[in-house]
């Protein structure tokens, strides 16, 4: 949705009216804005960004124990303990919490360290 001075433009209103119509109700024409345009919209609105969602790492890494990939496997684990096949067990386990969770945590530090 679009808002600004108190227009509130949703995509479907914006699909539905001509593009002169949009430019009048957003207050500027086909060849875009100026800089003085600009720095009183960002001074005004703001930067067009999404702010980032900070997740804690502890409740990051009980997401990897959620969803019916990490139910098998934690299931193969767990069999694997009744059965007293504790080289599997480990296996299973180191594979999927350990590992898992330190390579997407490093992917997003690199991802990150990107921009």
């Amino acid at each position: 949705m679009i808002v600004m001075n108190s227009i509130n433009i949703s995509s479907e209103e914006a699909k539905k009216i001509s593009v002169d119509d949009l430019f009048k109700k957003l207050s500027t024409d086909a060849k875009g804005l100026n800089s003085s345009d600009i720095d009183k919209r960002r001074s005004e609105y703001g930067f067009n960004e999404i702010p980032e969602k900070k997740v804690h790492p502890v409740l990051k890494f009980l997401g990897y124990f959620w969803g019916p990939i990490p139910w098998m496997i934690e299931i193969a684990a767990f069999l694997s303990a009744v059965i007293n096949h504790w080289c599997g067990y480990v296996i299973f386990a180191v594979n999927r919490f350990i590992l898992n969770y330190y390579s997407t945590s490093k992917a997003c530090t690199e991802k990150h360290q990107r921009y």
